[in-house]
């Protein structure tokens, strides 16, 4: 292929106030002539202006004028020439430059040619004539090079908002070089401009790559730029495409001594890195990926963030490490200290910036935290403009694997922002794994970026692989063996991911080295293990052994030490989707808590890591702390260690489920802490349950961190509540509460036992943990309650010795009836017309005398009634099991008529006298209900004062004011059915329970529609015909008290009064009893 090259250098302008003349130009460019036609690297250089010169057969530059439509025709010729046509051209300008702004404020560039004139007439355009002829071009690939004053304002620093010259953008291996930046001027040396002699000595033998002679576009600007580093002066580049090759020499092989590189102990380094990244500290032994490097550096050039991406252990870090930012800081650039996203990713960037601009923390804090904020916008001004500065973000992947999601979508939004602003000087390359490209693909920028700007990272092959093998142990001074280096190279076909195993297996084989050939060798090889093998023996021996640097250990680690040593690693990982998993750097204060508090436990763990016989030194760890970093860290030393290693392999799989289970946990706690600990976040039911059996069962593996663990603490506390609150617990016996605690782990006697005694909580919890407690055959108070007219509850304890005596009649085994001695006193029987919800059968209140009496502390239930029922029959048969809400021997029976409440009190009665106890059972009269309802002695004497004669101020329940669904169950709550009596743990003064709701209780006095000519001394208002009242002579109804499951508020009232005549569920009763001796 024909190279065409025009060279042109222009000293004199005819309008010498707007362009003085120059010296230096046509001396530039013939050197430059000179140069392309000794190498031969271009057949056919065009000089403008130019003389024959006769004697050499040759033209050359010489000072002097052209004119602008001489340089035009130039130009067409060898940009839309048949004869260049698919050929590699160059193009070198050595002159004045200058740029016009229009009357709307654009600027045009222009090459300034002999004849130019201040409006722009007869010079060059680089928008309306020079662009366009590069775009119409059809050639191989092209060169431009611009030596003038302010040829930055030539070149569009900026593609995207710049059309001068569009063409460098669009056309592949197009490439152009200038001077210097807009706002500076292009120097002269003695001999040449500073530009060209810079640019000479580029292209010069000496500064050839060593290996191959050549000599590539990129290598010649890096050249450059260093030597006009501090002069003034700093060129600019512009191109898509390959490095292009400028000239060739002949490689010279170079016998060199070897001067093997020592450590700070003065003895040889280890050439290879095993697991860890190679760092600009190990450059000199990092071979293989330098078209990788030039690559990203190309793309530098020109583009503003560079992702680069290959498989996990393809050597991303150890190319920006080692490769990129020692080359780009040689060049000049600010390298910033590399970041990995970690938890926090803008606390991290944050601090780093912070760390360069200490005086900005204000400005910091708003740009990165305030998503409302521009972003990185505001800090352009703070970035020097004379530098370049350049940001790693190593392991991108942690956004995704670790970094809360807030911070990583406001982090990914500002890191790609660079790509956005104009003249921005911070760029930034991302190293990402492949396997996470989808997750990028979900932000529009990111993707677009992924999409235009990645570096792609190859495996390692061929020759570069050789490099990587053979170098670094040449560089010591030592021979990689060709039966080695070929098993490697066949054993590595078969190992997908092989770079990490490699390195390893070099390092393991640089020990074993035969020191005396200076030879790594494949017997060596064969003693690791291979590839495969070097890396499972080593891990195994390093957690098996404490001297494992010995070629047969001996000393055996404990038991203990290998179950901490377990615990570590899977807690260095971050479970992922199927049997996937990735490396997770944790806090080294978390990894030691892995002890509890146990201080002599803290300390065999840190000597396990960091120890002379530990996972660090072992190579297997890394743990480290930058500055700005607040605490330090533990990691993998690589994840070649999670696929390659059989132990860890094992451990992964036993503990998957639990492991799983965690971060299902994780995720969940973090959205109730972003959500204020919301309820709805909260787990339940058999997931809660499944929960704490399957974290119970790892729990020697599996770590949960303090907030999963306030969490499930929280849910299972939530679950409690939940539990207490429902009617589930309303007919709980002991048997069957024992199996549900056996399922339910968050209801066990001491949590109960918590709730019972906190007086903080709600009384509804604390009554039904009280009740639960009951069940379980545990001591637990005695409650009364006081209810004010807000509904709020107070609970109070009463001693037992402060209650009546308590008899007790042994029905059977097991069934007892227990009756409080209820003692005589005065009270005001009805209510009077202010008080809410009162009923004009209530009245008139009257004063009222009730001698002493025994009274159930119950209604009678289901199992006392079959038990009387099967007692001798009096007058009616009783059916044993009248009840329609069955299935617990507790709740009250219901379903029955008074007058087998009448029956029931019968046959107890002659039971009793057949017993010798001789207790005579009744009904009790609605005045002896009404009086040990309200149980009005216990807060006034046994003889009501004149004063309250005048003016009673019963409440409508014997808690107060109102009721509630925590003390009583009545017809607003949802159970729908009666519940086991004393399920509400709320005795009255007397120690009686269930005297509002569950069931209405039947009196003995049938039905009268209000108290007037009513009985003053207790008994019953059933004296003849002639005191009742036509319906109750006609349907003889009776009175009942108390309401029931089913009724309102109003109607459990204690002065309510209720009638009835029919069988119904809501209906039970109590019963009350006389005794020969007297009740004092």
């Amino acid at each position: 292929m024909a190279r065409y090259a025009l060279v042109i250098g222009i000293n004199d302008y005819d309008d010498r106030n707007f362009l003085p003349s120059l010296s230096k130009p046509a001396k530039d460019a013939e050197a430059v002539a000179q140069f392309l036609e000794k190498t031969r690297t271009f057949a056919n250089v065009k000089r403008l202006p130019n003389r024959w010169i006769d004697a050499e057969k040759r033209y050359e530059v010489v000072p002097g004028k052209v004119t602008g439509n001489k340089v035009l025709q130039a130009l067409q010729q060898i940009l839309s020439g048949e004869q260049t046509k698919n050929q590699e051209v160059l193009i070198y300008f050595s002159g004045h430059g200058f740029r016009l702004i229009n009357r709307i404020g654009d600027g045009e560039a222009y090459l300034a040619t002999s004849d130019s004139q201040p409006d722009g007439k007869n010079a060059i355009s680089l928008d309306r004539e020079l662009n366009p002829l590069l775009r119409r071009s059809s050639l191989s690939n092209l060169v431009v090079m611009l030596d003038c004053c302010h040829a930055g304002a030539l070149l569009p620093e900026n593609p995207e908002l710049n059309r001068s010259l569009s063409a460098f953008k669009e056309k592949q291996d197009y490439y152009l070089i200038a001077a210097c930046r807009s706002e500076q001027v292009a120097w002269e040396d003695e001999e040449y401009s500073l530009f060209t002699a810079a640019l000479l000595e580029g292209l010069s033998p000496q500064q050839a790559d060593p290996e191959t002679g050549e000599i590539s576009a990129d290598r010649l600007f890096d050249f450059v730029s260093r030597e006009l580093r501090g002069k003034g002066q700093e060129p600019i580049r512009m191109g898509v495409g390959r490095s292009l090759i400028l000239v060739k020499y002949g490689a010279q092989p170079q016998v060199e001594e070897v001067k093997p590189l020592l450590d700070e102990k003065g003895e040889l380094r280890c050439p290879y890195q095993g697991l860890l990244a190679f760092t600009k500290k190990e450059r000199d032994f990092f071979f293989g990926r330098k078209r990788v490097v030039e690559d990203i550096k190309s793309k530098l050039d020109r583009l503003n963030f560079v992702p680069l991406i290959g498989a996990s252990g393809s050597g991303k870090s150890s190319v920006v490490l080692a490769g990129l930012m020692p080359w780009l800081e040689e060049l000049g650039w600010q390298i910033l200290e590399p970041i990995k996203p970690g938890f926090k990713p803008l606390t991290k960037l944050e601090s780093l910036l912070l760390s360069y601009f200490p005086d900005c923390e204000k400005l910091l804090d708003e740009c990165i935290n305030n998503p409302a904020s521009e972003g990185l916008n505001p800090l352009l001004e703070l970035f020097p403009r004379e530098h370049k500065f350049l940001l790693v973000v190593d392991q991108f992947e942690e956004l995704f694997t670790f970094a809360l999601a807030e911070q990583r979508d406001r982090f990914i939004e500002l890191i790609t922002q660079v790509a956005t602003i104009p003249d921005f000087p911070l760029a930034v390359v991302a190293t990402m794994r492949a396997d996470f490209i989808e997750p990028c693909l979900r932000y529009d920028g990111l993707r677009q970026l992924i999409q235009n700007n990645a570096e792609y990272l190859p495996d390692l092959r061929g020759l570069d692989l050789l490099e990587a093998i053979t170098e670094p142990a040449k560089l010591q001074g030592y021979e990689v063996t060709k039966e080695l280096l070929n098993k490697i190279l066949e054993d590595i076909k078969q190992e997908p991911g092989f770079l990490p195993l490699l390195e390893f297996a070099l390092t393991q084989l640089w020990q074993r080295r035969d020191e005396a050939k200076y030879q790594v060798t494949l017997d060596a090889y064969q003693a690791i293990g291979g590839i495969v093998g070097a890396l499972n023996c080593h891990a195994d021996k390093v957690y098996q052994y404490r001297d494992y640097e010995e070629e047969k250990p001996v000393k055996e680690r404990t038991e203990a030490e290998k179950a901490l040593i377990k615990r570590i690693f899977l807690n260095l990982l971050q479970i992922g989707d199927g049997e996937k998993d990735t490396r997770l750097r944790q806090p080294k204060a978390f990894i030691l808590s892995l002890a509890g508090d146990n201080q002599e436990g803290q300390k065999v763990l840190k000597e396990l890591i960091e120890g002379k016989q530990g996972l660090v030194k072992g190579r297997l760890l890394v743990t480290g702390k930058t500055e700005r970093e607040e605490e330090a860290w533990v990691d993998l030393a690589h994840e070649a260690l999670i696929e390659k290693w059989d132990n860890l392999n094992l451990w992964r799989t036993e503990t998957r489920k639990g492991r799983e289970l965690a971060k299902q946990v994780d995720k969940d706690a973090q959205n109730w802490q972003n959500s204020h600990q919301s309820q709805y976040y909260l787990w339940s039911g058999d997931k809660l349950a499944d929960a704490e059996k399957i974290l119970q069962e790892y729990q020697d593996t599996v770590e949960t961190t303090q907030l999963a663990k306030n969490f499930l603490e929280a849910s299972s506390q939530q679950e409690l509540y939940n539990y207490l609150r429902s009617s589930d617990i309303d007919n709980l016996e002991r048997e069957t509460l024992e199996k549900e605690a056996a399922n339910k782990s968050f209801l066990n006697r001491e949590k109960l036992r918590n709730l019972l005694e906190n007086e903080k909580e709600k009384a509804q919890i604390r009554l039904s943990a009280s009740w639960l407690l009951k069940q379980w055959g545990e001591e637990v108070p005695i409650w009364t309650a006081e209810v004010d007219k807000q509904g709020n509850i107070a609970l109070s304890i009463i001693a037992e010795n402060k209650l009546p005596a308590t008899v007790i009649e042994e029905l059977e085994s097991g069934i007892n009836l227990e009756m409080l001695e209820i003692p005589g006193g005065e009270f005001w029987m009805g209510s009077p017309e202010r008080e809410d919800g009162s009923y004009p059968d209530e009245r008139p209140p009257h004063r009222v005398t009730i001698s002493p009496f025994l009274m159930g502390k119950y209604p009678i239930t289901q199992a006392q009634w079959r038990a009387v029922a099967s007692l001798p029959k009096v007058e009616r048969d009783l059916n044993p099991d009248p009840s329609t809400y069955k299935g617990d021997n507790r709740r009250p029976v219901e379903s029955i008529s008074w007058y087998e409440a009448v029956e029931f009190c019968e046959r107890l009665s002659l039971w009793s006298q057949e017993k010798g106890k001789g207790y005579q059972y009744r009904l009790p009269s609605e005045a002896e209900w009404e009086y040990a309802c309200r149980a009005v002695i216990s807060y006034q004497s046994s003889v009501i004062s004149e004063e309250s004669i005048q003016n009673p101020i019963y409440l409508p329940y014997h808690f107060g004011c109102n009721i509630d669904p925590a003390l009583a169950n009545y017809g607003q709550t949802a159970r729908a059915r009666t519940t086991a009596v004393g399920r509400f743990q709320i005795v009255n003064a007397f120690g009686l329970y269930d005297m509002h709701g569950n069931v209405w209780e039947w009196c003995l006095d049938p039905w009268h529609d209000n108290y007037k000519d009513a009985p003053n001394d207790g008994r019953a208002w059933d004296k003849g015909e002639e005191e009742l009242c036509p319906d109750v002579l006609l349907k003889r109804k009776y009175v009942v008290r108390g309401g029931s499951w089913g009724d309102g508020p109003r109607s459990c009232r204690s002065a309510y009064r209720g009638d009835c005549d029919y069988l119904s569920d809501f209906d039970g009763f109590r019963v009350v009893a006389s005794s020969r001796k007297v009740i004092q």
